[in-house]
């Protein structure tokens, strides 16, 4: 059951923002029933093994993924001159956007490492974002890639203006094909904010309108509810600035079990106007999606087996003839020094 999976899920490797060990989640998925957990930290795989080893110690099966910034596909706007905080601080540039990739194989892995380190390597002392051409370069194939409440479609979903979201939704269209999936998910929020029942509606229904595939998620951050006060904490570390008590946590970003996930479907479909099946069928999507990323641990990623570097990385040939040389040439060189 969809229910019984979660694709977007941040761990404590995404700093100043998970608030829970990759461990930790993954126990509390087989407690839960919860049969399928992705990792996607933001903007780094660094997670990956302990979460991997942790999985499948756990019985969990483990989807690879990250959660990147990007840049937006419009024009950007003038730039804003902001003044320092009344209550003190400071401003912290953030990347407005993000998505979410999922590894479908190990050529999917490969693609997403490949991302993530040219945002990195291209960052210029500020934070990684992936450009268009990288996307277009290396994210249209074996990777899918989910649009959420903070991706540029379904923010103007979110400001009122449709129109414009199935325009900025056309060159994703572009990159990932059928690949491509909208996120919706429900923290009971009020207004046509992230979280809100309007705006998980309004996505529902520009899907169904457009035909693009829609997964469940609850873009969760912290294992446990308790937790949800180490959120607030990020959020003021990541931010330079004092808790701010009119922007807390909603405290539903936990990673909720199979039975809270099918009511929060339900009732997004409701808020919809669709029919009867619209919750079970979201939830059949997530689960297929979940499916279509095949990376076992062991046998693609070579996980509890020794690894050595590449010849060239230790200056040999990547031949045996040329790492008989080298050897040779030590050997010499040893017995030279001895005299």
């Amino acid at each position: 059951m969809g229910g019984g999976v979660h694709l977007h899920v941040a761990s404590g490797y995404s700093a100043r923002y998970g608030a829970s060990h990759p461990h930790d989640l993954v126990a509390r998925a087989a407690e839960r029933g919860i049969s399928t957990l992705a990792l996607t930290d933001r903007d780094t795989v660094t997670g990956i093994v302990r979460f991997a080893k942790a999985a499948m110690a756990a019985g969990v099966r483990p989807v690879l993924g990250v959660d990147l910034a990007v840049a937006p596909h419009t024009l950007a706007g003038p730039a804003l001159n902001l003044r320092t905080p009344v209550r003190g601080g400071a401003h912290v540039a953030e990347a407005p956007l993000r998505v979410t990739l999922l590894a479908q194989d190990i050529s999917g892995w490969a693609r997403l490492c490949r991302i993530v380190s040219t945002a990195h390597a291209t960052a210029a002392g500020g934070p990684p974002v992936v450009t268009w051409p990288v996307l277009q370069q290396y994210a249209d194939e074996k990777l899918t890639i989910l649009l959420g409440p903070a991706s540029e479609p379904v923010r103007a979903l979110s400001a009122g203006r449709p129109d414009l979201a199935e325009q900025l939704l056309a060159p994703w269209q572009e990159v990932a094909g059928a690949n491509l999936r909208l996120e919706v998910l429900h923290w009971g929020l009020q207004g046509l904010g992230a979280g809100s029942s309007r705006l998980a509606a309004h996505t529902l229904g520009l899907a169904d309108r457009l035909a693009i595939p829609t997964v469940l998620t609850n873009a969760v951050r912290y294992a446990d509810p308790a937790q949800h006060r180490i959120a607030d904490v990020l959020d003021a570390a990541r931010r330079l600035r004092p808790i701010d008590a009119r922007a807390l946590d909603c405290g539903e970003r936990w990673l909720k079990g199979p039975e809270q996930m099918a009511a929060a479907a339900e009732l997004m479909s409701q808020s919809a106007g669709a029919g009867p099946g619209r919750a079970a069928a979201l939830l059949a999507e997530t689960a297929r999606t979940a499916e279509e990323c095949e990376i076992d641990p062991v046998i693609d990623l070579g996980l509890g087996r020794s690894h050595f570097p590449e010849p060239t990385v230790v200056g040999a040939e990547p031949t045996l003839g040329g790492a008989m040389r080298l050897l040779t040439q030590r050997c010499e060189a040893g017995m030279a020094a001895r005299g």
